[in-house]
């Protein structure tokens, strides 16, 4: 028989190297009965070093994300990001009307947008705006509001008012984390109101987020799981998370 310490470290070490994992997948793995495991997984979660998830596990110390400036998040997964964000860049070019939230993988599909066609993109970013700001064949629409000096992102009323009456065809959003039971969460509970609000006049809910966000549940829900129509991460996701978004409804496709 397999000693405690030594299937918790096998469990450690698997959940690093795939992300996340199922009860059945370790089980396979370990050759351990699915109680042990979800024993083990318990007593790791209660030590801090992993996070279960419905059904299984994914390796990480915080489930719950509180807050993090734009300064601190824009030097996490940079080369994921700018895959990402060529990739929508790519999918929403001709868009006509298109929203792009605050971000920093957002910003990365800004990085990348040089359509061929008009396009106006409504955004409450002063980032993206500037980014914008002489790009060839863009219209800017920023949404005015009250300046978030951390996220440089815009909200209140001001800004809410801007899209009452507006619609596009995108809204491509950033996520602080996406789970199959919180759907897309944030951690800005003043922008919440713009963010639900960009969500509800958009014909379709682009999802950009690398693999790291996954699994994770911001401080507020933006949409559940169910209204986000494309997922685009990286390789790094797990193939349960990957089923699990899929079977949600979500199609998911790898930069």
């Amino acid at each position: 028989m397999m000693l405690a310490d030594l299937r918790k470290e096998k469990i450690r070490r698997e959940l690093a190297e795939n992300g996340i994992l199922s009860v059945h997948e370790l089980t396979k793995r370990l050759k351990i009965s699915p109680s042990t495991v979800r024993r083990d997984l318990i007593e790791l979660e209660e030590e801090g070093e992993i996070l279960r998830t419905r059904g299984g596990a994914r390796y990480g110390q915080h489930t719950l994300v509180l807050d993090a400036d734009g300064r601190s998040r824009a030097v996490r997964s940079i080369e994921q990001k700018e895959r990402i964000g060529a990739k929508a860049a790519e999918m929403v070019m001709d868009a006509g009307c298109l929203i792009l939230d605050a971000g920093t993988t957002t910003l990365e599909v800004a990085r990348h947008l040089y359509p061929t066609k008009s396009l106006r993109v409504i955004t409450d970013s002063v980032e993206i705006a500037y980014e914008l700001r002489n790009r060839e064949n863009v219209t800017v629409l920023v949404t005015g509001g009250i300046l978030n000096a951390d996220a440089y992102n815009l909200y209140g009323g001001f800004a809410e008012q801007m899209l009452q009456s507006m619609h596009a065809q995108v809204c491509v959003m950033g996520v602080i984390g996406l789970t199959a039971q919180e759907g897309l969460t944030k951690h800005d509970i003043e922008a919440l109101p713009i963010r639900q609000r960009m969500v509800e006049i958009s014909r379709q809910l682009i999802c950009v987020a690398d693999s790291s966000k996954l699994g994770v549940t911001g401080l507020v829900s933006v949409c559940p799981i169910e209204r986000v129509d494309v997922l685009i991460t990286d390789d790094g996701i797990g193939s349960d998370m990957k089923k699990e978004l899929e079977d949600a409804g979500v199609k998911i496709i790898l930069a």
